[in-house]
């Protein structure tokens, strides 16, 4: 049986700054059968849901580093409409979820999570815009 191939992808950085490119990325790769995550730090609502949806860009699944935090019981506080939580939980959310998800490539542009990835099997694309 031929093994998935699975991408993780960041919003803010990554599909807002090139989302034409990440629009043709991701359509081709839901076509051929591959897992299309996003991996960002955002709760998924309705304008998130918009944005994805009017930048054309097709995915299979959605992690929101906030939602994580908050099921584990990461104090998550929200200060003028953003989240704030433990730097380090914060950090390794994304790498962690990688590893769990078996996610062959994450694109994102904060170099902050590229430490995050060594001694997993994920490759971290480093995105610059």
């Amino acid at each position: 049986m031929t093994r998935v191939l699975k991408v993780g992808i960041d919003i803010h950085g990554v599909i807002d700054t090139f989302p034409e490119k990440f629009k043709l990325l991701s359509s081709a790769l839901v076509q051929a059968g591959a897992e299309v995550h996003i991996v960002t730090g955002s709760k998924r609502c309705e304008r998130i849901d918009n944005m994805l949806a009017n930048a054309g860009i097709q995915f299979t699944h959605y992690f929101s580093i906030v939602d994580h935090l908050e099921q584990t019981s990461v104090d998550v506080q929200w200060r003028k409409g953003l989240p704030y939580a433990d730097e380090n939980a914060w950090n390794i959310a994304k790498s962690q979820y990688c590893e769990a998800q078996d996610i062959d490539l994450m694109f994102d542009d904060s170099e902050i999570y590229k430490s995050t990835f060594h001694g997993i099997e994920t490759t971290f694309l480093h995105v610059i815009g």
